[in-house]
């Protein structure tokens, strides 16, 4: 049987400060701070019913803080297209002069040099547009093992162009 998770005032005066200085580390703001740790008390309310007790409440909460930060610092991140992020280093004038034709050419003359597991998570997320969550089922992946294996594609790919 589950615990019964109460999230009371009491709670809320005796963890919240301790979370409140979990996050101003992260996010240096104060305010900042303070806002994630509303969102984590949102969340945990929102995910109480899946709270198993096998970790304390202050265990419990801080994941999930810290699930917030990093939402937050990936939310602030800028979107950089896949071919402006590829070819961003190799200067403004040879992105200008490539064709977005040409660029798909180069970059399909370029997959075979990939290992086979990250020439298709790039093709799956970046050439057909599929979403993490799905990329991830069809590869049979973590979100972490999709990152990383589009992160050293992209960097190879780069490193040929050069």
């Amino acid at each position: 049987m589950q615990p019964t998770l109460r999230i009371t005032d009491d709670v809320v005066l005796e963890l919240g400060p301790g979370l409140v200085s979990i996050a101003q580390r992260a996010v240096r703001s104060r305010a900042e701070a303070e806002d994630l740790v509303q969102e984590m008390w949102i969340s945990a309310l929102h995910s109480s019913p899946s709270f198993e007790g096998r970790s304390s409440l202050r265990t419990w909460l801080t994941a999930i803080l810290r699930r917030r930060i990093a939402d937050r610092y990936r939310r602030a991140r800028p979107f950089m297209p896949f071919e402006e992020e590829l070819f961003e280093s190799a200067g403004e004038d040879a992105a200008q002069r490539l064709s977005t034709l040409e660029l798909a050419a180069q970059v399909m003359r370029l997959m075979p040099e990939l290992t086979e597991l990250e020439r298709t998570a790039l093709s799956l997320y970046a050439l057909d547009d599929l979403e993490r969550e799905e990329a991830c089922q069809r590869l049979g992946v973590t979100r972490g093992h999709l990152r990383v294996l589009l992160h050293r594609a992209r960097r190879k790919l780069e490193a040929l162009t050069r």
